[in-house]
């Protein structure tokens, strides 16, 4: 009876996580695409010295896209640099621990 307890548990969770990870990919569909396109050619920055204005260029740090800045484009900085996103739920995650997403990024300006 145990056993059998516990291996339910075990599925609850394995499914629990599961549902996460999907959820979390569902809110990042279509940025996959273009990582893709912006390996192709040469990216944009990913961080700048100044901030940019609409229609500039930029990569996403967290996802890795390039896409256009826009004036609904969310933007952090950090350590004097200036850096965009290529949707909301990408904000929180880079301000959370920008390191990870910089890694010794060369930092560009324009």
């Amino acid at each position: 009876m145990k056993k059998a307890l516990f291996m339910s548990l075990a599925v609850v969770v394995l499914l629990l996580a599961a549902g996460l990870y999907v959820s979390a990919e569902e809110g990042h569909k279509g940025h996959g695409d273009q990582g893709q396109a912006a390996q192709k050619e040469a990216a944009p920055p990913k961080v700048f010295d100044a901030p940019q204005k609409e229609g500039a260029k930029a990569t996403c740090p967290v996802m890795g896209g390039s896409f256009t800045i826009t004036k609904d484009t969310q933007h952090s900085e950090y350590k004097g640099k200036h850096v965009y996103f290529c949707c909301p739920a990408c904000k929180p995650m880079f301000d959370k621990d920008p390191e990870k997403y910089l890694k010794l990024e060369a930092h560009h300006g324009h």
